[in-house]
């Protein structure tokens, strides 16, 4: 038998997507590379690793105890390039973080000084909606999570990074209309575009109108932050957006902030992790390196809109 580790990576990429294809562009490969690293595989078992079911591939069950295998030898790897940094006086490994997609605004700052610092630590980044993070993070499968909203079941530590405030806005050439409506209280013309439910930004927000005995119109759900602060920008409504998010588009008068009493809305930006996860070195350094560095992180990157005079 001669099975090697390109073959190995190549069948668990396609294990992960399903797909081909997409395993190609994950790993920046072209798909007949792959499909000759898989064929090469399968030729070395007598019983099949994939099936096709429908148009999806799908991954046998001797197949998945193969990647099952796959994972503990690129993690046994992993760990012997670890040691063998360390014994150098370097720091290595990989961390695995998940992020509500407006901590994609952000979360970038947060790896890149600490990366050139330590070149050999690999980071993975996977922005998603609320509930797949915390998801990933019972699952194992991240190492630590940016959330804006701490769940209430999950045993965790956390670090506070920074303040993160929620606006009411709107497009800038709609402000007097909205202003005016708002003033006079007729929120029934005041469309209201929405982040899916489920997600910290929409659970903040309704919570918000609810204790107020508003009730809100909503024009339209959509999955990101980026679709929300699009949709407000052509237009279409207004919604409760993120500093972090929308800083530029205020200074091009794209977006503008409708004041209203009691907005905006307060969190803390906070990396967690479960408090039972034992976590590698390069993990521990690098949660111990922004509880040092946030503030003149934040402080480079992330003008107030006060300071902007927003």
């Amino acid at each position: 038998m001669n099975i090697t580790l390109h073959q190995l990576r190549a069948f668990q990429a396609v294990a992960k997507y399903q797909s081909i294809t997409k395993a190609a562009d994950a790993m920046n490969m072209t798909q007949p590379a792959v499909s000759i690293q898989l064929k090469n595989l399968q030729e070395q078992f007598s019983v099949p690793l994939t099936e096709i079911i429908g148009k999806k591939i799908h991954i046998t069950e001797f197949g998945q105890e193969l990647v099952d295998t796959a994972e503990r030898i690129f993690a046994e790897m992993d760990s012997i390039e670890t040691k063998m940094l360390e014994l150098k006086g370097l720091l290595g490994g990989k961390i695995r973080i998940s992020s509500v997609s407006t901590g994609k605004y952000i979360i970038p700052y947060l790896m890149s000084d600490f990366m050139q610092i330590h070149p050999h630590v690999d980071i993975s980044l996977e922005v998603s909606n609320r509930y797949n993070v915390l998801a990933h993070l019972q699952e194992n499968t991240t190492d630590l999570a940016l959330v804006s909203i701490l769940p209430d079941d999950l045993d965790l530590e956390s670090i506070s990074i920074a303040e993160n405030n929620w606006y009411l806005t709107c497009a800038f050439d709609k402000l007097d209309f909205f202003k005016k409506e708002i003033a006079k209280e007729n929120w029934k013309n005041v469309p209201m575009i929405l982040r899916e439910k489920g997600s910290g930004t929409r659970t903040t927000m309704e919570k918000f109108f609810t204790e107020r005995d508003i009730l809100i119109e909503s024009k339209m759900e959509l999955a990101t932050n980026e679709a929300v602060k699009q949709a407000v920008m052509a237009g279409l409504g207004v919604s409760v957006l993120s500093n972090f998010s929308m800083t530029q588009e205020l200074i091009d008068q794209r977006l503008a902030v409708i004041p209203y009493p009691g907005l905006p809305l307060k969190a803390d930006w906070r990396l967690i992790w479960l408090k039972q996860k034992k976590h590698p070195p390069a993990v521990k350094a690098f949660i111990r390196w922004l509880g040092e560095n946030k503030d003149e992180i934040f402080k480079g990157h992330f003008p107030t809109l006060e300071s902007l005079g927003l």
